[in-house]
């Protein structure tokens, strides 16, 4: 088992997903809270710091994503992460963008991370409730480039399969899931287990890819 860091700083970072938004955005619960929550009880000897950047409805196609994440990790005013925990493509998916072309700039994203020296925790895309053919089709494309894509620092937590919309039991979802799209507070706790969960594992055993 590899020893605890003496400090952690990680950047949560996306769009509506990531703020926790819910209650038609009258509200916000982020996984961040729950994400810190196990992590200082995981790692009480590291100095854990989480910061959240997150923008309801951007896009890593023609949105801001790229900028956003520039303005955090370039320049004057950087910052530095050891992780950046990074989820997108789900609005341009709505969009009606192609898969391929999400994922080519998501791994722009990811490469400006990994050049200023912080490892990359890719989310795949969580579901929608529209099951039609076409939509689970581009999702699944999507998260499937995302889950095969190697590179030294570079790690996935598929919390699309960890907080299921479609194979999650009806009384459950009401509980978990908000309007289709985003989760209740319990959904957002339930996400950021799944992430710490994938963390820890990494942070202890180094796992760079688990069965997927």
């Amino acid at each position: 088992m590899s020893t605890s860091p003496e400090s952690l700083r990680i950047l949560c970072f996306g769009a509506s997903i990531t703020a926790g938004f819910y209650s038609f955005g009258l509200n916000h619960h982020p996984y961040s809270k729950r994400l810190t929550q196990r992590l200082r009880t995981s790692l009480p000897s590291s100095k854990i710091t989480i910061d959240t950047d997150a923008l309801s409805g951007d896009r890593v196609i023609a949105g801001q994503y790229l900028q956003r994440l520039k303005r955090r990790l370039e320049g004057d005013a950087a910052q530095h992460y050891d992780w950046v925990i990074l989820q997108g493509g789900g609005n341009d998916l709505g969009w009606g963008e192609d898969p391929s072309t999400i994922f080519e700039e998501l791994r722009k994203l990811w490469k400006i991370c990994l050049e200023r020296g912080a490892k990359v925790l890719a989310l795949t895309v969580t579901e929608t409730g529209d099951q039609s053919r076409g939509t689970r089709g581009r999702y699944s494309m999507l998260n499937g480039l995302i889950k095969s894509h190697r590179e030294d620092g570079f790690f996935v937590a598929d919390v699309e399969r960890d907080v299921p919309y479609a194979s999650m039991d009806p009384a459950m979802r009401k509980k978990v899931w908000d309007d289709g799209l985003h989760f209740k507070p319990v959904g957002y706790d339930m996400l950021g287990d799944a992430i710490a969960d994938r963390l820890l594992a990494v942070l202890r055993d180094g796992q760079p890819h688990e069965k997927l």
